[in-house]
């Protein structure tokens, strides 16, 4: 049976996409941090005087299954 994973909810300033580039270029050799393949939006909503803005993504990663493996 496959598991849902719920990931904590975490507030960024700026787009997600932004973070993972910045991330990618700060740490080009890090075996730690996954490469961001792309996202999907699931839900979007946003209060009419705009001062909510909330987006719900679906990611994709590629990750480094061994590293996580040896733990």
């Amino acid at each position: 049976m496959v598991q849902k994973y719920q990931s904590p909810v975490r507030v960024y300033k700026y787009p997600f996409e932004l973070i993972m580039a910045a991330y990618e270029r700060r740490f080009p050799t890090c075996p730690l941090i996954p490469m961001f393949v792309g996202s999907d939006t699931v839900n979007e909503f946003k209060s009419e005087d705009g001062a909510i803005h909330v987006i719900e993504r679906r990611c994709k990663l590629d990750v480094d299954a061994p590293r996580l493996l040896k733990k």
